[in-house]
């Protein structure tokens, strides 16, 4: 009863932990859930990308670095363009979805800030399939640099969601240092988040596996697969962690003498 007796009275106490999961369980292992979705979204798009837009990344951008400095070979100023299209608007999109104040309040499992980017993330795929799909599943050289742009975006907002949240220092773009920190965690013999970060290593994988076997086996849909797992992400959000959005404060109300 001490411990009841000393917590702040009902209205302010909301702000807290019933804003991230009402009903929703452990926010912690929710948001980890929708690091997943992120991370197989993101493994579908660089498939798509390096398959069908010229052996380019949108998400991974450590390849994306190497590919522009390679000179030589077949057609390498297309794939240097390309390339370099990707990383610049990757990190334009980083750089905005840094800039995307995060109004909520203290102590929110998922920060308001962070529900807003993942929605314009989801409109920019379904911009992709759409762009995809006119195209034929075929683009040319111009709509392959939309293309291109467009689902880079989309990762770089989605990188910057995904740092506001900070589960155990999983990015859902790149696994290089979520490997290492698996890896360093089996080496060590340290259990804590080893099992998240094995599966955020396999989701990359398989969000990649499933993209490019869609890809082989019906073109045009391929475009939908980084959307399908995407879109999971934000629907999480809203049905388990229900963060809401900056409340403004109320105005003390004044009488007026009859």
């Amino acid at each position: 009863m001490t411990h009841s007796d000393a917590e702040p009275p009902p209205p302010p106490a909301r702000g807290a932990a019933s804003d991230a999961s009402p009903a929703g369980g452990d926010p912690r292992r929710w948001s980890y859930v929708v690091l997943v979705f992120l991370t197989l979204g993101a493994g579908a798009m660089d498939a798509v990308a390096f398959l069908a837009l010229g052996g380019v990344f949108t998400a991974n951008m450590t390849g994306n670095l190497i590919l522009v400095a390679l000179v030589g070979g077949e057609n390498w100023q297309i794939r240097v363009i390309r390339s370099g299209l990707a990383c610049v608007i990757f990190s334009i999109g980083v750089f905005i979805g840094f800039k995307v104040p995060d109004r909520g309040r203290a102590n929110e499992s998922w920060p308001w800030a962070a529900t807003r980017l993942l929605w314009i993330c989801l409109a920019l795929h379904v911009a992709f399939l759409a762009g995809w799909i006119l195209c034929d599943a075929a683009p040319g050289p111009t709509p392959t640099l939309l293309l291109i742009a467009v689902a880079a975006c989309a990762m770089g907002l989605q990188v910057a969601a995904a740092r506001r949240v900070n589960v155990a220092g999983i990015t859902t773009t790149f696994v290089t240092g979520t490997l290492a920190s698996l890896l360093q965690s089996l080496a060590s013999r340290r259990s804590a988040d080893t099992a998240r970060r094995a599966v955020i290593v396999l989701a990359l994988a398989t969000g990649a596996l499933c993209a490019s076997l869609v890809l082989h086996l019906a073109p045009l849909w391929a475009g939908a697969v980084p959307l399908l797992f995407t879109i999971l992400a934000p629907v999480t959000v809203v049905t388990r962690l229900r963060p809401r959005g900056p409340r403004r404060p109320r105005r003390p109300r004044t009488g007026t003498g009859g």
